[in-house]
């Protein structure tokens, strides 16, 4: 597991501040060249040609690549609005599962938002998680000041948790694999009940997980472009053809209860580790929202039953 560190430059600005990077972490540092890195006429003029003709470079060392727990430090200039092609280019060009990623913008003032919000974006799509993001600003700042400044960034960074994240695309195919479970364990216990009122609840139960296998899907097919086939077999504590007795129901329904318990906080916690990404926020909430209220329900039937076995 290492840290690698990955430059855009035109005016020398994110090439001194990724050599402090680099050199306190003890890491490959790696440079994005284009037509304008090599003879810069300023980073306006820079910019514009760039981004009229989408140059998206190429690195000066070639073939790097990421393994699972690797961190990637990607330093790079804000052009006031205007995106920076070889930076995207090169994030879109490289796998990054497991890979925990800083972004590191440079800019003269202020602004940036637009430009943070692409890259992150870019970063999920290609399976990895973001680990900070960073803005330093270059006006007046001599170069000693600015490599003192990216070695501070490398101890920071260093100091960070060191491991493999799982990326979104992973966390989606956990969640469709326990919602076609969980479809099934509902399905199941439909069959195996004779009370009306259980086999109406556990239908609207079944339903819904089936609605949430869908809605996941959907997210899923958004960042990874296919769809995910799921392969695990829903599993059964007893025999399926047998109808369940008052303790085997409670049994049943003390597993569905940590099932759906497990369902919500695992979806508040994509929501809150993918907080860049606005469509995975807005459905993991309402995904937990919905396994909320499926946990109450099913424990308010836990409850019921349990005290109805208890009576002597």
């Amino acid at each position: 597991m290492t840290t690698k560190t990955v430059f855009y430059s035109v005016m020398g600005h994110s090439r001194t501040v990724a050599e402090g990077v680099a050199s306190e972490l003890n890491g490959p540092l790696f440079g994005l060249s284009d037509r304008f890195t090599a003879r810069p006429s300023g980073w306006k003029r820079a910019a514009r040609r760039a981004v009229r003709g989408f140059d998206l470079a190429v690195l000066s060392t070639p073939n790097v690549s990421f393994d699972r727990g690797d961190k990637l430090v990607l330093v790079f200039p804000y052009w006031n609005g205007a995106i920076v092609p070889a930076v995207s280019g090169f994030v879109r060009s490289v796998g990054l599962a497991g890979v925990t990623v800083f972004l590191v913008m440079m800019r003269r003032l202020s602004g940036g938002d637009e430009l943070i919000s692409q890259l992150e974006d870019d970063v999920v799509r290609q399976g990895g998680t973001i680990g900070g993001v960073f803005s330093l600003r270059t006006l007046w700042r001599v170069p000693q000041r600015l490599r003192s400044l990216g070695s501070r960034l490398g101890r920071q960074i260093g100091g960070k948790a060191q491991g493999a994240l799982l990326s979104l695309q992973e966390l989606l195919e956990g969640a469709i694999e326990e919602e076609v479970e969980g479809h099934a364990r509902y399905l199941q216990l439909v069959e195996r009940t004779t009370r009306k009122r259980l086999k109406a609840t556990f239908r609207s139960l079944s339903a819904d997980e089936a609605a949430h296998v869908q809605m996941l899907q959907q997210l899923y097919r958004a960042y990874a472009g296919i769809v995910y086939e799921p392969h695990r077999k829903a599993t059964a504590s007893s025999s399926p053809e047998k109808v369940l007795d008052d303790s085997a129901l409670l049994q049943e329904l003390s597993a569905s209860v940590e099932a759906e318990r497990k369902a919500f906080m695992g979806y508040r916690a994509i929501a809150e580790r993918y907080s860049s990404q606005p469509d995975v926020v807005r459905q993991m909430l309402s995904l937990a929202h919905s396994d909320l209220q499926h946990y109450r329900d099913v424990k308010g039937m836990c409850n019921v039953l349990s005290r109805r076995h208890s009576k002597p």
